[in-house]
Parts: C-alpha cells; sequence; structure tokens
C-alpha cells in the first residue's frame, strides 16, 4: 500500500469516527506506528487533522490547500461566468446533465435554461440549492457528508447512487489542469466522486478557467484524453492550446 492511498484511509476513518489511536491506525493498516507518525505528520501540515497525545483528531475543516467557495467564487469571475454560458449552450431539451462541485459548476447552475426541460444530478449543496429553484429540471442530489469548505456531499451510498445513475453531458471542474500529468483537485475525497461522474457520462466536457492550466493539485483523477469538449478561456497558452487541439476527437473553446 502506498502514502497516498493510507493516508486517504487515514482520512475516510477519521471522517467517520472524528478521533483514533496511533495503535488504531496501526493495526487497521497493518503497518509500524513508525510509518503511521509519517503519515499522520503529512496530513497535520495539510491542516487534516490535529495530533494529540498518543493519536489524533479529525479537523473537520481539513482541506488540502485552503480552497474556501467563498474565495474561489470572486477568483476568475468574468472568466468563469464565460465559461459556464458556454457550457450552458451545449445542453439540450430533455439532456440529462451532472454538474461537478465548484464555483464553475456553481455559474452553470445559475445559467441554466429556464425553457427546456432537463434533468440534473449534483452532488453539491450550493448547487443542489440553485437547481431545485428552477423551473422544468429535474433534480437527484446525493447525499452524505457535508464538507463545509467546497460545499460537496460525500458518502459511499451518495456515490452508489451516482453511479446508478447516467447523463447525456457531465460538466467537470478541476483545480489543476496538466497535458503531461491530468488533471487534478484539490481533496481527495473528491477524486472518487469525479471519476464515477466521467464514468456515467456520454460526453465529459472540462470546465476550467486558464488560471488552472499548468496547475498541479494532490488528487489526480483524469487525463485530458478523457474529455471529449474542453472549455476555457483566452489566457490559455499557445502551447497548452495546440497541445490540446493536436488530440484527436477533441474539441476546445476558448471564450472572452
Amino acid at each position: 500500500m502506498t502514502k497516498t492511498e493510507r493516508t486517504e484511509r487515514i482520512r475516510d476513518y477519521l471522517r467517520i469516527n472524528t478521533s483514533a489511536t496511533i495503535q488504531e491506525l496501526a493495526q487497521m493498516l497493518d503497518v509500524s506506528h513508525m510509518t503511521i507518525r509519517r503519515d499522520i505528520t503529512s496530513l497535520s501540515e495539510k491542516g487534516v487533522l490535529r495530533i494529540i497525545h498518543g493519536g489524533v483528531i479529525f479537523n473537520d475543516d481539513g482541506h488540502t490547500d485552503g480552497y474556501r467557495m467563498s474565495l474561489a467564487r470572486t477568483n476568475m469571475l468574468d472568466e468563469k461566468q464565460q465559461i459556464a454560458r458556454k457550457a450552458v449552450s451545449l445542453i439540450e431539451p430533455n439532456d440529462s446533465i451532472i454538474i461537478d462541485a465548484g464555483s464553475t459548476g456553481e455559474l452553470i447552475a445559475t445559467f441554466l435554461p429556464q425553457d427546456i426541460p432537463i434533468s440534473v444530478i449534483c452532488y453539491a449543496l450550493n448547487i443542489a440549492s440553485i437547481v431545485a429553484q428552477r423551473p422544468n429540471c429535474t433534480l437527484v442530489v446525493t447525499g452524505g457528508y457535508y464538507h463545509e469548505s467546497s460545499m460537496v456531499l460525500e458518502s459511499p451510498e451518495g456515490l452508489e447512487l451516482l453511479k446508478q445513475n447516467r447523463a447525456n453531458k457531465a460538466f467537470i471542474t478541476a483545480s489543476g489542469v496538466s497535458t503531461s500529468l491530468g488533471i487534478t483537485c484539490s481533496n481527495f475525497f473528491e477524486r472518487a466522486i469525479k471519476h464515477a461522474a466521467l464514468k456515467s457520462c456520454r460526453t465529459s466536457i472540462l470546465v476550467a478557467d486558464s488560471s488552472k492550466f499548468d496547475i498541479i493539485k494532490p488528487g489526480h483523477f483524469a487525463d485530458i484524453e478523457d474529455f471529449d469538449v474542453i472549455i476555457t478561456d483566452t489566457g490559455i497558452s499557445e502551447e497548452c492550446s495546440a497541445a490540446i487541439r493536436a488530440m484527436e476527437h477533441k474539441r476546445l473553446f476558448t471564450v472572452g
């Protein structure tokens, strides 16, 4: 088992149980106390947990890079609005769509057409709240543990519900986009959700403003090759743009 796999299991365990002893974690993962101490030190530095004598306590607001929805909403706002409007223009009557979490996903929900029937599957509280007020929208919300920083709802049951549904289009957000190292997110728990969304759709659409390109975050969940459509803004570098356009069966839209 790799360090990444161990730390993810520690996160999941603490999210459910709130706290744990070193001995408890060592037995669960079948590793030495020294290995566990190194792993929890790494997680403590990222704000995921707090180390106490003989054990750890889960930090409810732990997240890997300080991401907060309240701050993300104002960053690159004009570009995100244009990206969201372009994304919404691809929606057709009676489409079933998945809207990923994040500030751009929230804008897509805000700009949804009101004059055509669509079904929306989502797993973030802010997006569900917006879609619930839209006419002609059928809403499916996966539930679970509420992450205040990203407003994501996460649970094994919610993940299974997402896997059981199918969509014509999925609008997927990202914290980092690299043509060589793939598409990444800030929080490891989001990887399984995003991966399931990609597996449940016919057309996968990456929506990411240009500030996300050439950025790498910890949680890899896909590669550019996994997307049919990429929507970004004109701030994307010519190098990245050329690399994407050189790929077969990819549509790249740059707005602005």
